[in-house]
């Protein structure tokens, strides 16, 4: 727990909750508001919710069983031999991926996703392959254990 104390609370269900100190920057924290009170939320159900969130992305990459999930590409496909790259990359990575389909949003932008099934750590590595191209634009994976 490092070395800031914490009040403990009972939480929902006889939980023990934690209440504990963030610091964000000013703007950051007005647009969660704002956002929040959108949507009728208060803050510390929407900040258990993005820490649920997080560790729901992050977990899979931990594990050693089956995952599945989709990998989102978005690209730009006027890039000189990205496409043929991304093609290449999930011929070196048949063993995860099932099958993939794209779309062209714009002139320059297409959104491509990759579903893929089975070793988690094959999985990240093709993810760290496809990120570190030049002409893509962001990935995003919402991946889930098996188990």
């Amino acid at each position: 727990m490092g070395p800031h104390k914490h009040k403990h609370e009972e939480g929902k269900k006889g939980e023990s909750a934690v209440r504990f100190g963030v610091s964000v920057p000013a703007d950051l924290l007005k647009e969660f508001d704002e956002v929040i009170s959108k949507i009728g939320m208060k803050r510390s159900k929407a900040i258990r919710l993005a820490m649920r969130n997080f560790l729901s992305e992050r977990n899979w990459e931990c594990q050693g069983k089956e995952v599945v999930g989709t990998i989102n590409l978005l690209y730009d496909h006027e890039v000189r031999g990205l496409e043929e790259f991304l093609t290449e990359v999930q011929h070196e990575f048949l063993d995860v991926v099932l099958f993939n389909t794209h779309i062209h949003l714009d002139r320059d932008n297409c959104l491509m996703v990759i579903v893929v099934r089975g070793d988690p750590s094959r999985i990240k590595e093709m993810i760290e392959r496809i990120s570190s191209r030049r002409g893509v634009k962001q990935v995003r994976t919402l991946i889930s254990s098996m188990s």
